[in-house]
């Protein structure tokens, strides 16, 4: 790291702070990130675009306007994480081409039955056992984490008062909601557990007396129909427009 980049400063309501104060709280991000992705992930390589990030909130963060540089900065360096992990193209193309048939044959079984199908129904329809179609899930499970990520609403600290902006968020938000009181009751408390009350797959996995194995495999069924939903959704929609 450059010294010019320890030597800057933000300006906060406290006065000036130099960055490296904050390289603790960046390293805590990363941490915190990283827990949901595949062991092979450097943590160091995080934490560098997450000093990127940093920096991008230094130089747009404008104390006169905005409270808490911390809650600022945070959304900051996860984007650019989340952004280098979309860089190195974590999913490779035969898991983007078996999600995507995930998908369409979830969303088609679910026109055909008008409702969401169960996995044994989805499992026959594919020609598979149960077991290899949750073997299927399973192996999607760490790049599902991070698209999700994307896709689940942050209330962003800083939407420089766009009002479009803010409208298709508040859309986004109440079409994921609707989507997800379309899972089952177990995908709803996997989903609560992980992504909100941010426990790790083996610890959503003792909450709900379930391997690891079997967290990840809800996690990436839950994650691929609400897709299907969305994505229905939005065809629905437009014909109606």
């Amino acid at each position: 790291m450059s010294s010019s980049m320890v030597e800057a400063r933000v300006p906060t309501e406290d006065g000036l702070k130099p960055v490296a104060e904050y390289l603790p709280f960046v390293k805590k991000v990363a941490h915190r990130l990283a827990r949901r992705l595949p062991s092979h992930v450097g943590l160091e390589d995080l934490i560098g675009a997450g000093v990127v990030g940093l920096m991008e909130a230094m130089n747009r963060y404008d104390s006169s306007r905005m409270s808490g540089f911390e809650k600022f900065a945070e959304f900051r360096v996860k984007g650019a994480i989340l952004d280098e992990l979309r860089r190195r193209d974590m999913m490779a193309r035969d898991a983007r081409l078996e999600s995507k048939s995930l998908q369409k044959t979830i969303g088609e079984l679910a026109q055909e039955y008008g409702r969401q199908p169960e996995e044994e129904e989805i499992a026959e329809y594919m020609g598979v056992s149960v077991e290899d179609y949750r073997t299927k899930l399973e192996k999607l499970t760490p790049v599902r984490v991070v698209s999700f990520t994307d896709v689940f609403p942050t209330n962003a600290p800083d939407s420089d008062d766009n009002p479009f902006e803010e409208l298709a968020k508040k859309e986004l938000v109440q079409s994921l909601a609707g989507a997800i009181e379309r899972l089952s009751e177990r995908q709803q408390q996997v989903l609560q557990l992980y992504y909100i009350e941010d426990l790790t797959l083996k610890e959503v996995g003792h909450v709900l007396s379930v391997t690891e194995s079997r967290v990840c495999q809800i996690l990436s069924e839950a994650t691929v129909r609400l897709r299907s939903i969305m994505k229905i959704g939005k065809k629905k929609s437009g014909r109606g427009k």
